[in-house]
């Protein structure tokens, strides 16, 4: 009788035991999943623009998608065009793991829109490798163009040889609710692995 009731202790004492580690793990992840969850930043604002049809594209039709927005002009010596071509290898890794187009939309915003009209962006995308599947490229008039990028918060200015100074931390994560979780710097400061890694996260929440 001694012998049974001790066997009967043990296994309340055990299941409890088991009770409470996996509240403590239940808990620790929560803490966890919440820890590297990337915050929500503010509403990503909408605009409407011109893509290289010439057809009107309102962001949010992108509702649904993870969003990397960038804002550039196809005659920037330096910037610009080094993000673009980490944002293409950015696309290259979307493809292999299957959520490029599908999860993931990204969208370039021109903000010399008197140089880079459509024939120019397109062959920009071609000389890039741009997949357009999966990649906007948008333009419009000067003030549309000046209003997006201020929306942002952003900092553009010409100057008097066409080139532009601009902020250099505007690359924006927006998520499939349309908002901002996290801005990038470009460039060669751009951090093409913790972007991936962000990207691919936000496709899964």
């Amino acid at each position: 009788m001694e012998t049974a009731q001790k066997r009967n202790n043990l296994f309340w004492n055990g299941l409890i035991g088991l009770m409470i580690l996996a509240f403590i793990v239940g808990v620790a992840y929560w803490f966890w999943s919440g820890y590297t969850k990337l915050p929500v930043l503010n509403r990503a604002p909408n605009f409407t623009l011109q893509n290289l049809a010439g057809e009107n594209v309102n962001f949010t039709d992108y509702n649904g998608k993870v969003r990397l927005v960038e804002f550039i002009y196809t005659n920037c010596p330096d910037i610009c065009p080094v993000t673009t071509a980490k944002m293409v290898n950015l696309q290259k890794d979307l493809q292999e793991k299957g959520i490029w187009a599908d999860k993931v939309q990204f969208v370039s915003v021109t903000f010399d829109p008197e140089y880079d009209t459509a024939e120019v962006l397109q062959k920009h995308a071609d000389a890039m490798g741009i997949d357009q599947s999966g990649w906007t490229l948008l333009r419009g008039t000067v003030e549309e163009t000046q209003k997006v990028v201020e929306s942002y918060g952003n900092f553009v200015e010409k100057q008097s040889d066409g080139t532009f100074i601009h902020a250099t931390r505007s690359l924006y994560l927006v998520d499939a609710k349309n908002n901002v979780r996290k801005v990038y710097y470009m460039g060669e400061e751009m951090p093409i692995d913790e972007v991936l890694h962000d990207i691919t996260k936000l496709a899964k929440e």
